[in-house]
């Protein structure tokens, strides 16, 4: 079975498919340009951030 070096199967990680809006998701991809990291990335990262401020105003 051929496995890719590029990207190792993380076991821990799901693909998902969803729509976004196209100016938001384009303002993402330009500011994981000017960072130099790629948008999943970011797009997890406000994810986890939207679920951290959830859980502080539940407390």
């Amino acid at each position: 079975m051929y496995t890719s070096e590029i990207r190792k199967k993380n076991h821990d990680r799901k693909n998902v498919n969803t729509t976004l809006s196209h100016s938001l998701y384009s303002e993402i991809k330009a500011l994981a340009k000017k960072l130099d990291r790629p948008a999943n990335e970011l797009i997890e990262e406000g994810m986890i951030h939207v679920l951290n401020q959830y859980k502080k105003n539940n407390k």
